[in-house]
């Protein structure tokens, strides 16, 4: 149990850094067509994500960056498909490698250190973690009552896992039974007043509206409302 309760955080200390790093290359090379078409125009909270964040997701995303103008990766990515997320296209990548997978990247409008405020990410994985009373891992984690594991770690991140099985399309035959949903954020870009139930409220609308397009809704267990988070 212990070296299951490991893995998570640092699978999500690795990501942090990737995601940081991927968004960074990509805003100053990522090919788009003419110039102009690198800059996003801004855009409101309730349209980030393609328009999956719900009302608590807007006061939420809005008080972690203390702005309410974003914008999100430009241009498109080596297959020439557009890093601007879609929840098709992230669904038809979730067995990708991360560096392949469409994930939603949003940065504070007029911001100049091209770091994300959080980048969100969705995966097709066979095991969850197991919450363990007074594991290390778990240790200062707001955990919460949604899917089959949820929970909100330090100052920038959270996990959603939930039941939602998928064939690999390039291992026909083969299937994972549940898909994990993270929210990167990034350190400096992140408010000091925002809270982990902001992250987790956030994940959960993008969750929400991903289990539907994936055609599990109805077993994912995630609410319209996020519940209070248990200190471990």
């Amino acid at each position: 149990m212990p070296q299951i309760s490991k893995r998570p955080r640092a699978r999500t200390t690795s990501k942090m850094a990737a995601a940081i790093s991927l968004a960074t290359l990509c805003l100053v090379s990522c090919s788009g067509g003419d110039d102009e078409n690198q800059t996003e125009a801004n855009l409101a909270a309730s349209q980030l994500c393609a328009s999956t964040l719900d009302a608590p997701a807007v006061t939420s995303i809005e008080r972690m960056g203390e702005i309410k103008e974003f914008t999100e990766l430009p241009g498109t990515n080596d297959a020439g498909k557009p890093n601007k997320f879609s929840l098709k296209q992230a669904a038809d990548t979730l067995h990708d490698d991360m560096t392949q997978r469409n994930q939603c990247v949003v940065f504070k409008a007029g911001d100049t250190t091209s770091h994300p405020l959080i980048t969100v990410d969705f995966s097709a994985v066979k095991f969850y973690p197991k919450k363990t009373r007074g594991g290390s891992e778990d240790s200062g984690a707001s955990h919460y009552r949604m899917g089959v594991y949820a929970a909100a770690r330090g100052t920038a991140g959270a996990s959603l896992y939930f039941k939602c099985p998928t064939k690999n399309p390039d291992a026909p035959g083969q299937s994972t039974p549940y898909v994990e949903a993270e929210l990167i954020g990034t350190p400096d870009q992140l408010s000091a007043k925002s809270t982990g139930r902001d992250r987790m409220t956030v994940l959960n609308a993008v969750s929400r509206a991903m289990a539907k397009q994936l055609g599990c809704a109805s077993q994912a267990s995630l609410p319209s409302r996020v519940p209070a988070g248990q200190p471990d």
